[in-house]
């Protein structure tokens, strides 16, 4: 049955449920939601992600990326979504305002009880910022949501990152593992005399080495609890340097789909794929930020790969061709094979959505 929670109603209902379930001693989730378990696979073995990315709008969304997010989720019934990041932008001036911002993109999802997590991009923080708010205080708005299932970590300022289990169909066995990671916004520092940005170094921020070292030190814990390495997807927004490095050799790594501008990572490569390299655990890396590329690829045994962006309140490929990737992508996985996954973009146009 479809639980239905929309508008500010959700908020007075999820603490009124936390407050009877402490009252009456039952614990919480594991997952910082009231109303989600464990996430398992399905009888037939099987359980499905959709990732959105990049919706980027603020308080006045635009209409057709709500409707396409609707008829997505209507015709693919994912057990889990993945937003990842820049969900929201610059433009709220009140807080009612950014929950509304908020709102937009995430009730179709938590109106429909399905379990849903966030990481943060380069953009979310320009609507927060303005109201003397924090992405932690953008975070605690979206854990309010009964079905979402973020996680505080303690890795500082970047407050996104998290993992979650999924469990096998007919028992309580860690089957796969889903990694949520905050890439960071804009690089700011100055190192070495030279601020980021000068001499043509990109300007966005890179994975930070807490973050890495959070992965690590989850990955190996995960694995001496389980006794095996828990085969695992990987979401977060900036891409990293071995995008287009494997594009730069696409026919040996047998990489399809469209690249339609450069690759926008940070200016420094701090080794997170060396050390997913080593973990031997995530079987793909998916993520955003540049919103006219789609192309998928298997770099030295780890797929990687974009969604094309969800929004329509921001850039395109421009011209007639302008919406034609915008969409999401969709991950499908089976107990059976937890070491394989299947992924493919559905689009806008699919949907007669434009």
């Amino acid at each position: 049955m479809e639980k239905v929670v929309r508008g500010k109603s959700h908020l007075i209902f999820a603490l009124a449920l936390i407050g009877l379930m402490v009252l009456t001693g039952v614990p919480l989730s594991f997952a910082g939601s009231p109303l989600v378990g464990k996430l398992h696979f399905k009888g037939d073995h099987t359980f499905k992600i959709v990732q959105f990315t990049d919706t980027q709008d603020d308080q006045d969304c635009d209409p057709r990326t709500i409707s396409l997010i609707n008829t997505v989720l209507d015709d693919q019934k994912p057990d889990l979504v993945v937003f990842t990041g820049d969900n929201i932008r610059g433009g709220p001036t009140t807080v009612d305002e950014l929950k509304k911002a908020i709102d937009s993109v995430v009730s179709p999802v938590d109106s429909r009880a399905i379990p849903w997590l966030v990481t943060f991009g380069n953009h979310d923080h320009e609507a927060t910022d303005p109201l003397g708010l924090t992405k932690a205080d953008q975070l605690q708005i979206y854990m309010s949501y009964p079905y979402n299932i973020n996680k505080k970590t303690s890795t500082g300022t970047y407050v996104g990152n998290m993992n979650v289990l999924i469990y096998s169909s007919k028992g309580a066995t860690p089957m796969f593992n889903v990694w949520a990671l905050d890439s960071g916004e804009y690089a700011s520092e100055t190192i070495g005399g030279q601020s980021i940005g000068d001499d043509g170094l990109p300007g966005w921020d890179w994975m930070r080495y807490k973050s890495i070292q959070w992965y690590t030190s989850t990955s190996e814990a995960l694995q001496v609890a389980n006794g095996k390495r828990i085969p695992s997807l990987m979401f977060f927004h900036i891409p990293l340097w071995e995008y287009s490095l494997m594009w730069n050799n696409k026919d040996r790594h047998s990489v399809v789909g469209e690249r339609n501008e450069t690759e926008c990572p940070g200016p420094f490569n701090t080794g997170l794929f060396a050390a997913v390299l080593q973990r031997g655990d995530v079987k793909g890396i998916f993520v955003g930020h540049d919103h006219v590329n789609d192309y998928v690829g298997n770099y030295f045994g780890v797929t990687l790969g974009y969604s094309a962006n969800t929004g329509f309140g921001t850039y395109g490929l421009g011209g007639t061709d302008n919406d034609r990737l915008r969409g999401a992508r969709v991950f499908n996985l089976k107990e059976t094979a937890p070491n394989k996954f299947t992924t493919k973009m559905v689009f806008a146009k699919d949907y007669n959505i434009q």
